[in-house]
C-alpha cells in the first residue's frame, strides 16, 4: 500500500493530530471530513475509516477522490489492496492517468494540510493594507491552496482556506491559450451575483468571481490573454485535479459560495505566487521599508505638482504626467452630464494606500490608493501603479 492508505507507522500517511485547517464549520465539511478518514487511517483505525468513508462517499456522490478512498478502504478489509487507486485499476484498464491526478489530489491536500501556517503569519507579499481593505487571498499555487485573511484593526489574520486548482500546463501565464495560471498580484474586478449564473457554462459551476488579467503590467510585459476567474465546478465532480484548468483557478462550489459571501468585490487582492513565504505581520513592512521611503517621496512629489521630481519615478519620464491624465480619464467617466467639465483634483493627499509584492524574476511593487482633495474630496477611483527596480532605483513600470 501507498501514500494515503500505507501502514501506520509511515510519515506520509500519517496528518498530526494538531492540523485543523480555518474556518467555521470545516469539520463538518466534505473537505473536513475526508481529513478526518485520512487521520483515522494514519491511527490504523480502519474500520472507523471505513464508516466515515461510506459516509461521505454517499453523502457526496460525486467527490472522486473520497469515492475512490472508500473503494481502497472496501479492499483493504478483504486483504487485496495492493497501490492507492486500484479499485479504480481493477474496474478500468485505461484508468492510470486518472488515479495519478487524483493520487496527486489527495498529495496536495495532505501536504497543505500537514504544513500549516506558522501561527499569527502572513504572507510576505501583504506589506500594508489599509483598513478599507477587509480582506485578502493569497494563492500558493505549488500547494493547490487558497488563503482568506480578514484585516482586523489588530492585524490581518487567516480566516479560511481551500484546496484549488490551477492550469493544465502550471503557471506563470505569457501568451493567449497556453493554459497557464497568471502570476502576481490582482483584484476580484465584479461582484458574485446567482441571480445572473444561470446562463453560465456547467464547466463555471455555482458561479464566477473575475480577475483584473491582465493587469498593467501584465500588459506593459507584454503579455496576453483574458478571461482569468475564480469559478466553480461543474455538477457532475465536488472537486477538480490540481493541474485541470485553462488558466482559472477552481475551487468546490461550497467553497466559491462561502468566499463570494465573504469578500467584498473590487476591494479584495487576490496574490497569485508559485511558493507563498509567512512571515511576522511586521516582517513584511520591515523589509519593504526601503521601496516605503521611496513611495512617500512620490508622494510628496505629486501633491507639489513637481514634474521635474516626479519624472524621476517613472521609467519612461514621458509617464510623468500619466497621473494626472489618468485623474482626468477618470473624473470624466463618472458622469456622463458632466463630461465637458470635469477635471482633475488638485492632490492634497492619499487615502486606502495599499501596498503587496510579488517576484516576476525582480520582485515588483503594487500600489493602489484613492487621491484626496484639498477639501477631502476622494478621486472617483482607485489608481494602482506597478514599480519595479531599475537598477539602483525603485520606478514606476506601468499605472492604471
Amino acid at each position: 500500500m501507498d501514500l494515503l492508505l500505507s501502514p501506520p507507522n509511515s510519515d506520509v500517511a500519517r496528518p498530526p493530530a494538531a492540523v485543523v485547517p480555518v474556518g467555521p464549520g470545516y469539520a463538518s465539511s466534505p473537505e473536513g471530513r475526508l481529513l478526518h478518514i485520512y487521520r483515522a487511517i494514519a491511527e490504523a483505525h480502519l474500520d472507523e475509516a471505513l464508516t466515515q468513508a461510506e459516509r461521505l462517499a454517499h453523502d457526496q456522490p460525486n467527490f472522486r477522490l473520497a469515492q475512490l478512498v472508500y473503494g481502497d478502504l472496501l479492499m483493504v478489509r478483504r486483504g487485496e489492496l495492493s497501490a492507492f487507486g486500484e479499485v479504480l485499476r481493477t474496474a478500468h484498464v485505461n484508468a492510470r492517468s486518472e488515479v495519478d491526478q487524483l493520487r496527486d489530489e489527495a498529495g496536495q491536500r495532505i501536504a497543505a494540510l500537514r504544513q500549516r501556517p506558522p501561527a499569527a503569519s502572513v504572507p510576505s507579499q501583504f506589506v500594508l493594507l489599509p483598513k478599507s481593505v477587509r480582506h485578502a487571498i493569497a494563492v500558493d499555487a505549488s500547494r493547490s491552496w487558497l488563503y482568506l485573511f480578514e484585516n482586523q484593526p489588530d492585524g490581518i489574520r487567516l480566516l479560511a482556506d481551500y484546496y484549488v486548482s490551477v492550469g493544465k500546463q502550471g503557471i506563470d501565464k505569457l501568451v493567449e491559450g497556453d493554459q497557464k495560471t497568471p502570476l502576481g498580484v490582482y483584484h476580484i474586478a465584479s461582484s458574485f451575483d446567482q441571480s445572473n449564473q444561470n446562463n453560465l457554462d456547467d464547466r463555471f459551476g455555482v458561479g464566477v468571481l473575475p480577475l483584473n488579467y491582465p493587469n498593467a503590467y501584465d500588459r506593459a510585459a507584454g503579455r496576453t490573454g483574458s478571461g482569468i476567474l475564480l469559478h466553480g465546478v461543474p455538477a457532475s465532480t465536488y472537486s477538480r485535479v490540481p493541474k485541470s484548468t485553462d488558466g482559472c483557478i477552481v475551487l468546490a462550489n461550497d467553497d466559491l459560495e462561502r468566499l463570494a459571501r465573504t469578500i467584498s468585490p473590487r476591494d479584495t487582492p487576490v496574490v497569485i505566487t508559485n511558493q507563498l513565504e509567512w512571515v511576522a505581520p511586521t516582517q513584511a513592512r520591515r523589509e519593504a521599508d526601503d521601496f516605503l521611503n521611496v513611495l512617500a517621496q512620490w508622494q510628496r512629489a505629486r501633491v507639489d505638482s513637481d514634474r521635474s521630481a516626479l519624472g524621476a519615478f517613472y521609467i519612461d519620464v514621458e509617464m510623468a504626467t500619466v497621473s494626472e491624465a489618468v485623474a482626468m480619464r477618470k473624473a470624466e467617466k463618472t458622469s456622463k452630464r458632466k463630461r465637458r467639465s470635469a477635471k482633475p483634483i488638485a492632490v492634497a493627499g492619499f487615502d486606502d494606500v495599499a501596498v503587496l509584492s510579488w517576484n516576476d524574476k525582480h520582485r515588483v511593487m503594487v500600489v493602489s490608493f484613492r487621491e484626496l482633495g484639498a477639501h477631502g474630496e476622494r478621486a472617483p477611483r482607485m489608481t494602482r501603479q506597478y514599480w519595479a527596480r531599475d537598477g539602483d532605483a525603485w520606478k514606476i513600470f506601468a499605472q492604471s
